[in-house]
């Protein structure tokens, strides 16, 4: 039961450091049920809502999140990383390569997306 509420699934294709920054927002920080892309180092989609990345602020629907030395950190609280984990209010989350497991849910995120799709 543990496992099927929250299973944050991650699938990561080649990405560049980032792009896999921003999936870890995406996927320990941010946390939101269904689908994601991450399109670039500063942008990504979920569920069909943007969030775009400026140096260290995260602006997302949800409000805007800030990131300084492992600890995000936003109207709802705060978020902190060490390394693969992930711990807030909602919860901790565990990254082991593509995988995330956590409080929320299931997301899927796909990284890698604009190095896959440029022109040879």
């Amino acid at each position: 039961m543990f496992l099927s509420t929250v299973l944050l699934f991650v699938t990561v294709a080649v990405a560049e450091d980032g792009e896999q920054e921003m999936a870890d927002f995406v996927g320990g920080v941010y946390r939101e049920k269904g689908f994601a892309v991450v399109l670039d180092k500063d942008t990504a989609v979920v569920n069909g809502k943007l969030i775009t990345r400026d140096r260290d602020i995260f602006i997302t629907p949800k409000g805007v999140y800030s990131y300084d030395r492992g600890t995000y950190s936003s109207r709802n609280g705060i978020v902190v990383q060490d390394r693969d984990l992930f711990s807030g209010k909602d919860g901790s989350v565990v990254g082991s390569g593509s995988l995330y497991f956590g409080g929320g849910g299931q997301t899927i995120v796909s990284t890698g997306v604009s190095s896959t799709m440029r022109k040879p």
